[in-house]
């Protein structure tokens, strides 16, 4: 069986680390740009130009994380790819349900699952009454992006670089958070992301320490994984008064910090998980 990784970016940390382990397990595996491929519509004839003749049944998809034509150009390839009968990871229902934060934090709700009080708008004017301190964060972003700590009104953010927003209460005791890797219905690995700012994301600046977590952690990391349709996904938990609350979940985590800090082998998991579907 041949599985392909397809991305934006087949120079990233992920993408090696994905075409390493294939090699090292000998399984055929192509690295595929997204601009490599095409829809043609032509006399009634539907034809997918991606992957022929390289007996691809298996793709990790990574689309871009920014929202563009181009992003959603990638989603709709990986709804395709799931209708041809593909193994796709994560399933386009995953990406769709963390598409923004509104959809998201709206999902874990509807499961019971715990999420920090959460006021979602796209008037400037309800996001200036609300009464500090609150996280202010754009509904559509990741990595941390555009997170901002507001503790007074003499600190008060601009509010034009987004048009909608999420106005949350802060759902954390100290400067750290969890991040839980999971795949399908098991933690792989977790780390504590520690910052000395507001935003913990180890693209930010934060650096991740080895966790070992217990069961419960584990479950509602899974959990939120499952309500939200996603295979592979970060999970990321705070705790404030001894109570655990997801900040978020993202469909297509970088791994690197996780490797780094645990010495876990992400890359070889996801594929393994990919040759277990073989059958399927």
């Amino acid at each position: 069986m041949t599985i392909a990784v397809l991305t934006h970016k087949p120079s990233s940390y992920s993408s090696i680390r994905l075409m390493e382990e294939a090699s090292r397990l000998g399984v055929g595996c192509h690295l595929v740009s997204f601009s490599e491929t095409a829809l043609i519509l032509k006399k009634g004839v539907v034809e997918l130009r991606i992957l022929q003749d390289k007996g691809v049944r298996r793709v990790f998809s990574r689309p871009k994380t920014l929202l563009s034509p181009v992003f959603l150009y990638a989603l709709s390839i990986t709804r395709i790819l799931e209708e041809e009968g593909f193994y796709v990871v994560n399933p386009f229902k995953g990406f769709m349900n963390t598409l923004d934060k509104m959809i998201t934090y709206r999902n874990l709700c509807l499961k019971r699952l715990p999420v920090p009080d959460s006021f979602f708008t796209s008037s400037q004017e309800s996001v200036r009454e609300k009464s500090p301190p609150f996280f202010l964060k754009p509904i559509y972003g990741s990595r941390g992006r555009g997170v901002k700590l507001v503790e007074s009104l003499k600190t008060f953010p601009s509010l034009e670089a987004h048009g909608a927003w999420v106005v949350q209460a802060p759902a954390k005791d100290s400067n750290w958070d969890l991040r839980l890797l999971v795949l399908e219905n098991h933690v792989l690995a977790a780390i504590k992301r520690v910052s000395n700012k507001p935003v913990t994301n180890i693209s930010q600046g934060g650096f991740g320490e080895a966790f070992e977590g217990d069961g419960e952690l584990a479950e509602l990391a899974v959990k939120a994984s499952e309500a939200l349709s996603c295979v592979f996904a970060g999970i990321d938990i705070s705790f404030k008064n001894g109570e655990a609350f997801i900040l978020d979940v993202n469909p297509q985590p970088d791994f690197m910090g996780v490797e780094k800090a645990t010495g876990v082998n992400v890359a070889r998991e996801i594929i393994r998980h990919m040759l277990s579907k073989a059958g399927e």
